[in-house]
């Protein structure tokens, strides 16, 4: 089964992708806000799940008001929209950065919707010891964005991704400036960044869930706040292969460590 739809909700029309059969695996994705993002995961968990994949409200092909920043709220019942237009109550959720923050706010508040969660190094940065460096640094991004534009913005931000040889070029999952990566800096990044989720009440919803990092992402703020919030929700913590974009860059030995975080779930 693979198709495309568009779901009409809170004034937008968001675009999704879906390919396989199965149980629905929905996937979020963070900077760059585009489907395409996990395409070549998709590709191949599509032998068992029913893989969607939707570019968030304001990117690509999903419209909505890109006058106003991300509303974290919207963006979870935006993501719950998607599920239901695939015509099911529960899906599997998969969220990468900015995505897995989107994820923490459905387990949040719309916890129906879940049957089992992953999320991928969020960067939930206000959870963390050093939590003044690291909203500083989001500042300073957001502060040369507004000064410079994405020139100056992107190679600052992708200076604080670990694990990559070379580095990457910019946030967005490789892909080159344009509409979605200068919506992110000026709409989403702070948002996103900022965002908060209330972990009393993610455990009071009973969300099955995991937490995961890359291998190769060691000791970077979305690394660590993968662990701290697995410590705090008492749920697993699992070691994925890779960084921070390893589901893109090394697609075959990411979807096989997801595969299997799923199925645990499933049980």
């Amino acid at each position: 089964m693979t198709g495309t739809g568009t779901v009409d909700t809170e004034g937008a029309a968001i675009a999704y992708d879906y390919e396989g059969d199965g149980p629905v695996l929905l996937t979020i994705t963070g900077a760059g806000g585009a489907a395409m993002t996990f395409a070549p995961l998709a590709h191949i968990l599509a032998d068992e799940y029913t893989v969607v994949r939707y570019d968030r409200r304001g990117n690509s092909r999903s419209s909505g008001d890109v006058s106003v920043g991300l509303d974290m709220a919207q963006s979870a019942r935006d993501a719950a929209a998607v599920i239901h237009a695939m015509r099911v109550e529960k899906a599997y959720v998969f969220g990468n950065s900015g995505g897995a923050n989107i994820s923490l706010k459905l387990a949040e508040d719309l916890p129906d919707v879940i049957a089992g969660l992953v999320v991928h190094e969020p960067p939930v940065v206000a959870i963390l010891p050093d939590a003044e460096t690291q909203l500083g640094f989001v500042q300073q991004v957001h502060d040369a964005y507004l000064a410079q534009g994405l020139r100056a913005a992107m190679p600052l931000f992708a200076g604080s991704l670990v694990g990559f040889d070379p580095p990457p070029p910019g946030p967005g999952a490789g892909m080159a400036p344009g509409p979605n990566m200068d919506f992110f800096m000026s709409k989403e990044f702070v948002p996103i960044s900022t965002f908060v989720p209330n972990l009393d009440a993610i455990a009071r919803n009973h969300v099955s869930m995991v937490t995961a990092a890359g291998r190769r992402s060691a000791e970077a703020y979305y690394a660590r706040t993968a662990r701290l919030i697995a410590e705090r929700l008492g749920c697993p913590y699992v070691d994925f292969p890779g960084n921070h974009l390893a589901f893109m860059n090394d697609s075959v030995a990411f979807a096989a460590a997801l595969r299997e975080v799923l199925h645990r779930l499933a049980k």
